[in-house]
């Protein structure tokens, strides 16, 4: 039963079936049964607030406002992590101190399957960039509680897409600062909403994680600068997928030549830019995290090696030397592509 269970998880973070099933019993076993108890993610730093909202509030009406002003199921705005309830899904933002007057940027970090916005903060630490470049950071969480957590792509999709925009509205945000990156699931949405959404944000950090095809009716409605990470020995995602994308959105931004900026044995940053101007960057890595079920399915840079959250099953951390720091290549990549 656990095998089954892990299984299907895997998948749902985008695996195949086949990577899926050559992971032997005795491993399986040791992962499922690794001691850590399903329990609610929800922060608990003492600067965190817990706030549910009345889970049938879908989409709460607000008024454009020009100044941050609680509204919907966002009751309070304050420096810190707070935790919001909306439509049965709880949000993690962090409002540095700098931004409760309004006018930041804002970065939506989504997880991938099994994981939590505590997690994905572990990995990418882009709270803590967020509050030095002044930049609010929303985690949302999937149902259930890790590690069975996983996103439903046909229910969940309009559910954080609600509350992205009720964050931008009661937050005051500067809508030229509006950026999206998520790894494995959490980049699988991020492809999707730069398909579906490509006029809301500056720019985009999938990693893990494809959902655009760049062609037909998805095909992002504008040009918007990307930044995508692929492992090559990704055990989950497969790196071909990733391939795909990029050579999908090279055809149809008609992308120039590839030229590489950053290149060793264990990993190649390229960028491309169309003729109006708007970068494609694409990493390709070879580092893996600990665990053999992921191998290539991990952050560069991130010290999340062992795990410790509750219910989380691995480390997503890649293990050994890495030459760069993915939350801060995304930070980075943010900052230096604003809306045009």
């Amino acid at each position: 039963m656990r095998r089954l269970w892990l299984l299907i998880t895997l998948v749902g973070c985008g695996g195949s079936t086949e990577a899926a099933a050559s992971t032997d019993d005795a491993a399986v076993e040791a992962a499922a049964d690794s001691g850590l108890a399903v329990e609610d993610t929800t922060p608990t730093a003492e600067d965190t607030v817990s706030v549910d909202s009345n889970p049938t509030d879908t989409s709460p009406a607000v008024d454009a406002v020009d100044a941050p002003t609680p509204s919907g199921c966002i009751t309070e705005i304050a420096a810190g992590t707070r935790t919001f309830g909306c439509d049965g899904l709880k949000y993690d933002v962090t409002v540095p101190a700098a931004c409760v007057a309004g006018g930041c940027g804002l970065v939506l970090d989504v997880h991938g399957a099994t994981m939590s916005g505590k997690m994905e903060d572990n990995n990418t630490g882009l709270r803590a960039l967020g509050d030095k470049y002044g930049y609010v950071v929303v985690n949302p969480n999937a149902n259930p509680a890790p590690p069975s957590a996983a996103w439903k792509p046909d229910i969940d999709d309009a559910k954080v897409f609600a509350f992205l925009e009720l964050a931008l509205k009661t937050l005051a945000v500067d809508r030229n600062r509006v950026h999206m990156t998520g790894f494995s699931q959490g980049g699988m949405m991020t492809s999707r909403f730069l398909c579906r959404h490509a006029d809301v944000f500056a720019s985009v950090a999938p990693a893990a994680g494809t959902g655009c095809t760049f062609k037909g009716s998805d095909t992002p409605s504008r040009e918007v600068a990307v930044l995508y990470l692929h492992g090559e020995t990704d055990a989950l995602v497969a790196y071909g997928l990733g391939t795909a994308q990029r050579d999908a959105a090279v055809a149809a931004w008609k992308l120039g030549p590839e030229t590489t900026l950053a290149s060793d044995g264990s990993h190649k940053w390229t960028r491309r830019t169309s003729p109006s101007g708007t970068v494609f960057e694409f990493i390709q890595h070879r580092y893996e995290a600990s665990s053999f079920v992921l191998k290539g399915h991990c952050y560069p840079g991130s010290k999340d090696l062992k795990g410790g959250e509750p219910g989380q099953l691995f480390g997503f951390g890649c293990e050994g030397t890495n030459a760069f720091v993915w939350g801060e290549a995304v930070m980075k990549f943010f900052r230096d592509h604003p809306r045009k």
